[in-house]
């Protein structure tokens, strides 16, 4: 008879306190059963939590995986401090969890003798337009999945209501599936999800791709419980795609620049997202802000963003202002 467990006893084997076992069950990690009031884990369910990650599916199962570390997730209030500090430092804070392109807006502003440093804080969307909103960072690079031109813009209005500001456009990029090379479970559409046999991990709340998919499933009448692994949650399109090209999920929703790193995977295109720098408007005349503009104008900046595959460069620098 297969052996079965407390979540305490779970809890240590694993060297782990019990909260977490809830946790991990909780996030959709760890698969448990309920008897009764009492949450019971078997032994195959905690072998599969515990097994190595990846297998023999594809040609490029041995191909190592990139490192990745999931980045703290900063939330408004952790702004208002470094803001305080870049007061002192005469600096700008840039909210955004696309690292790669703020580095590069770092890289070609600091080329300008009227550019002043970058600070940049990691937050979602839904916390950098927050924070623009109350003052608390000077810039939010936004990136929202889109199914009609100009959606995106109705989304930055919404999480700012009232707010003059000025949206610059960076780029377009696909956004969609990642998934295991060659595609062994099947998954085709979202409704794929919703298979017993799929284990999906998500962006957090109030990250551009997890509004999409809240709202995708609304449309299409989908509930979320349905979707094995719908709350547990990752940081960033790297952190989504390690998972999947790791074993440790079937199915993640990112952009599909990031596949050149992980030959273990492919992709379903789901959506287009607009990634916008979004300001005030109050800021646009001052110089620092019109060298940011420019900088974007700049081929040199287009042409940096071109290898990023997946990147649609035929409107960046288009200006937008919103609630003018």
């Amino acid at each position: 008879m297969e052996k079965i467990y407390t979540t305490q006893e779970v809890a240590d084997q694993l060297k782990i306190k019990k909260s977490t076992v809830y946790e991990l069950i909780k996030r959709g990690e760890l698969s448990a059963s309920k008897v009764g009031k009492q949450i019971r884990i078997s032994q195959e369910q905690l072998d599969e939590y515990l097994k190595i990650p990846g297998g023999n599916s594809s040609s490029h199962a041995d191909e190592p995986l990139p490192g990745i570390m999931d980045i703290p997730l900063f939330t408004a209030d952790s702004a208002i401090r470094q803001m305080d500090y870049l007061l002192n430092a005469s600096g700008l804070i840039i909210s955004s969890q696309e690292s790669r392109v703020v580095e590069l807006f770092r890289s070609q502003l600091s080329l300008r003798p009227d550019s002043l440093p970058i600070l940049h804080s990691y937050m979602n969307e839904y916390n950098s337009l927050y924070s623009l909103y109350y003052e608390k960072t000077h810039m939010a690079l936004t990136s929202f999945c889109i199914g009609r031109e100009g959606q995106e813009i109705q989304q930055i209005q919404n999480l700012m209501p009232g707010k003059e500001a000025v949206v610059l456009h960076i780029c377009n990029l696909q956004a969609g599936l990642y998934i295991r090379k060659g595609n062994p479970k099947g998954i085709h559409t979202l409704k794929d999800l919703c298979r017993p046999d799929i284990r999906f991990i998500n962006r957090e709340k109030g990250n551009g791709y997890r509004i999409y998919m809240d709202s995708s499933l609304s449309t299409q009448n989908m509930e979320k419980a349905a979707i094995h692994g719908y709350q547990k949650e990752c940081l960033s399109h790297m952190s989504a795609a390690n998972a999947v090209a790791s074993g440790s999920a079937d199915a993640g929703i990112g952009d599909i620049s990031h596949l050149a790193a992980y030959p273990q995977l492919d992709y379903i295109p789901l959506s287009f997202a607009s990634m916008d720098l979004v300001f005030s408007k109050e800021a646009f005349n001052h110089p620092v802000f019109q060298s940011i503009a420019d900088t974007v104008n700049s081929q040199e900046f287009k042409n940096n963003l071109l290898p990023l595959k997946g990147y649609e460069i035929s409107k960046t620098g288009n200006c937008t202002f919103v609630n003018s």
